[in-house]
């Protein structure tokens, strides 16, 4: 009877943990909310594991764990430490204070996980849901969407409707089911990482011949959002699985790929326009130029506790008048570790960049031990990394998020696949 009582308990956790990661794969491509949804029910759950002393993690995994709540543990005080020492002048808006908890995401997913991870069901709604959205996304990105949403949703389709080909060739800025070219070019680097790996390293024709459909309809997706730093991001991270997982004709083809939608890419007027504008914009006086000037003017008015974490916009637009600082840009210095320093200091950033080792440390050890949603997550941080050279990632939660569950789920591993560290 004890026996059966502790298989039936174990089995209601396993469900709970499948219910969350279901509800989190489903966020990735469907709305912001059920993203954040998910993030929370997954922290919750790991909090329970903590409180019930079922949880059991490997060392290095243990490591990244204490060092993403640390992260979020300053993230969350840094705005009370701004106001004792007049670095801010009030406290940040709640939606952006709340983004902190972002930062343990991935820490929760690895937790829970050790309870198991349903791959399969997480696949088919990955898979299955990014297909649905590359297809919507390639309708937005060639007919002007026509509906007229409910005012409640706040959806703003003034950026699906801008036109980045000719008035006779009319091309718009896809954003699949979030509406946001950015958010969804952006969320398809995080899943790229673990569609290649699979297509590289599985040995079931079935799931190569899917993850390969999918590769390419996040490189659609990615196209028809006109997302620079993306595109170029996401040919990085394609190129370095070829090299790292393929050999032979298989690498020739695929590189052959890649050469195909460099080709594609400079044949269209608007990417040729837009690539153009990108050396001017970073390095010539343009939107990110100023963005990252003024980040470093914050830096050095407040190098040791930062602005507080939330802060960067009302810290920017306070130097206004001097620096030209537009609303929109004001929101992050359109870098990660920049962007980092100037809200929450050098403590801030050194814990950010502590987890980010610790976590590419664990990747890297199951990578090479052969575990494929390792390879992926690995692929993932890559990518990630490349867009956080311009652009603040964080920012939107549907992005930060996605990476938070590919790099979670990177460090579940089936039984026997990696080696438990000595002393875990």
């Amino acid at each position: 009877m004890v026996t059966d009582s502790k298989t039936s308990e174990a089995g209601r956790w396993r469900t709970a943990v499948a219910g969350v990661l279901g509800l989190y794969a489903v966020g990735l491509v469907l709305a912001e909310a059920v993203l954040q949804a998910g993030a929370i029910l997954a922290l919750a759950l790991a909090l329970a594991l903590v409180a019930t002393k079922r949880l059991r993690l490997e060392q290095d995994v243990r490591a990244f764990v204490l060092a993403s709540v640390a992260l979020c543990g300053w993230q969350l005080v840094s705005p009370a430490v701004a106001l004792m020492t007049g670095a801010a002048a009030k406290w940040p808006r709640g939606a952006r204070y709340g983004q902190a908890l972002d930062s343990v995401a991935g820490a929760a997913v690895a937790c829970i996980g050790t309870l198991g991870v349903p791959w399969v069901m997480l696949g088919g709604l990955v898979a299955g849901g990014w297909l649905l959205a590359a297809a919507l996304g390639f309708f937005q990105h060639r007919v002007m969407w026509p509906w007229e949403p409910p005012r409640f949703l706040k959806l703003n389709l003034s950026r699906l409707h801008e036109n980045f080909g000719t008035e006779e060739q009319p091309r718009y800025a896809a954003g699949g089911f979030f509406f946001h070219r950015l958010r969804f070019a952006h969320g398809a680097i995080a899943v790229l990482g673990p569609a290649l790996a699979v297509l590289g390293r599985s040995k079931v024709t079935r799931q190569r011949v899917l993850a390969g459909a999918v590769v390419l309809a996040l490189l659609l997706s990615i196209y028809g959002s006109f997302a620079r730093a993306a595109l170029g991001a996401a040919l990085g991270v394609c190129v370095l699985a070829l090299l790292l997982l393929l050999r032979g004709t298989a690498r020739k083809a695929g590189l052959g790929v890649a050469v195909a939608l460099v080709v594609l890419v400079l044949l269209t007027p608007a990417w040729r326009e837009r690539f153009g504008k990108a050396v001017d914009n970073l390095f010539g006086g343009g939107e990110r130029s100023l963005a990252m000037s003024v980040g470093w003017r914050l830096v050095r008015e407040h190098p040791w506790v930062g602005v507080g974490f939330g802060n960067h916009k009302p810290a920017a637009l306070a130097t206004q008048a001097e620096t030209g600082i537009t609303d929109l840009l004001a929101t992050d210095s359109h870098n990660l570790w920049l962007t980092a320093w100037a809200e929450t200091g050098l403590l801030g950033l050194a814990l950010l960049a502590a987890m980010h080792v610790l976590l590419a440390r664990a990747l890297v050890r199951r990578h090479r031990a052969g575990s494929i949603p390792a390879t992926g997550a690995l692929l993932s941080f890559v990518g990630f990394h490349v867009l956080g050279l311009v652009h603040y990632l964080p920012f939107h939660s549907s992005v930060h998020l996605s990476f938070m569950l590919v790099w979670g789920l990177g460090l579940c591993e089936r039984e026997g696949v990696v080696r438990p560290l000595s002393g875990s």
